[in-house]
């Protein structure tokens, strides 16, 4: 008789690297052999989310960050480290936890990826982050002071870069460090950043002409027009996030050369009774017509739920693009049912479809949807266009779905996942699973790949 006790460790490992989610800790109560077999991945990611931050305060449970200190050894093993929620004590920063987590962050050696977005926290723990050789990826809430800026600086080779909320401090010192790091760096995120200027943004451009992603939303100095100036030093991109605002001033000319890019988003802003951003958005992507880029995805977000997305401005995203895009993403806006039609029939390669889905007019929407002989995903982004209790998707309406769009396999809607297949005798089968918060809390303009 054969025991999966008697396989090697690292046939074990490499096992368990297709586990996730509870499936690991369950293994690592069945043997011994299967605990060290796991602990590699079941290490390997440690984020640390209001949940476990609520059973900390409440003395309930213990934080992954005791469990390093305690077992010192393991911490070999951590990649990626993100903390999205600080317990509190008494309306201050839980001291036991913030002293387990910086001391635990001094085991981790082999930390990759970095993600920290609560305020207040990072500068407890920058000391233990600058002895990390093979950090390669941060997230952080940068609101720093000038001494922890330069703390800040000291970490070079990075490949990907993400602010948010950055001071001035941090802002002053944006040149040199980029510079400092010109071989390495190919992502490049700036997030609501009130201090960020063109100038800053150019003195950074110059230097990384290599940069395959940049994505500068909300920072009000820095809208499409500066934008689109500035690419201009960035030939390479792949991926390019902006906010367009209301200036009607004219783009700089010539259109920079972005032939790789493949992933575009608009954060899009209104605040004039009319707005011109419909004519703008219209110039955005007239500019980027000369580079002729084969864009994969496209996604736009608007400011009030409630508009919907021009025809006229869809009409022209497929008459550019249609042919390539795989993944069309409408955030927190209507879209017609009629520009739905047109997406389904003349995108042959769509794949993926987030938008809201009109419950209360599910038949017309699925007319349009029926159209696409290649749309195998469609995300319901909730957007609430509608007051009142919104109604959700049921197996009923999910079945008849996936029967009118055969290319159909995957609906996501609320907290559900919805997959269908075929049996083996040729009948058609719902699986329903719970849908889980996105990866480590990541930005909606982000690429994504699934």
């Amino acid at each position: 008789m054969v025991s999966a006790d008697n396989l090697n460790l690292d046939v074990l490992e490499l096992v368990f690297c297709f586990l996730s989610g509870n499936d690991l800790p369950s293994v690592a109560l069945v043997s011994k052999s299967f605990l060290a077999g796991v602990i590699p991945r079941l290490y390997s990611t440690i984020s640390y989310q209001i949940r476990q931050a609520k059973g900390y305060s409440i003395k309930e449970t213990m934080s992954p960050f005791a469990s390093l200190l305690a077992h010192p050894h393991i911490g070999v093993h951590v990649r990626n480290i993100e903390i999205r929620s600080v317990p509190m004590l008494k309306s201050r920063l839980h001291p036991t936890f913030v002293r387990e987590c910086r001391e635990a962050l001094q085991l981790c050696r082999n930390l990759r990826i970095f993600k920290c977005t609560v305020p207040g926290v990072l500068p407890m723990f920058l000391p233990s982050l600058g002895n990390k050789e093979r950090l390669e990826s941060i997230r952080i809430h940068a609101s720093l002071t000038s001494d922890q800026a330069k703390m800040l600086a000291k970490l070079g080779n990075l490949h990907h870069l993400a602010l948010e909320f950055a001071t001035w401090n941090v802002v002053d010192m944006l040149p040199s460090w980029t510079q400092s790091m010109s071989k390495t760096l190919s992502d490049l995120t700036l997030y609501m950043i009130t201090e960020l200027h063109e100038g800053v943004l150019e003195s950074m451009l110059v230097h990384l002409p290599n940069l395959l992603g940049l994505h500068v939303l909300g920072c009000p100095k820095v809208d499409h027009i500066v934008m689109l100036r500035q690419v201009s030093h960035t030939p390479l991109l792949q991926s390019l996030s902006l906010t367009t605002s209301e200036s009607t001033c004219p783009l700089t000319q010539p259109p920079p050369s972005l032939r790789h890019l493949r992933y575009l988003a608009f954060d899009t802003r209104y605040t004039l009774q009319p707005s011109p951003s419909p004519t703008i958005l219209a110039s955005v992507l007239s500019h980027l017509k000369s580079s002729s880029p084969a864009l994969l995805s496209f996604a736009i977000k608007l400011p009030e739920r409630k508009i919907i997305i021009g025809e006229a401005f869809v009409t022209q995203l497929i008459e550019l693009f249609g042919f390539s895009l795989r993944r069309l993403a409408f955030l927190d806006c209507g879209v017609a049912h009629q520009s739905i039609a047109e997406i389904c029939k003349s995108c042959p390669h769509l794949e993926r479809l987030d938008l809201a889905i009109p419950v209360n007019q599910i038949q017309v929407f699925m007319t349009g949807v029926e159209h696409s002989r290649s749309l195998n995903m469609i995300v319901d982004v909730d957007n609430h266009v509608d007051h009142g209790i919104r109604k959700t998707l049921g197996p009923e309406t999910v079945m008849l779905m996936f029967v009118r769009c055969r290319s159909l396999k995957k609906i996501v809607s609320h907290q559900r996942i919805w997959t269908g297949r075929t049996k083996n005798d040729g009948s058609f089968a719902l699986d329903l699973e719970r849908r889980f918060s996105h990866n480590y809390g990541s930005l909606w303009f982000t690429p994504r790949r699934d």
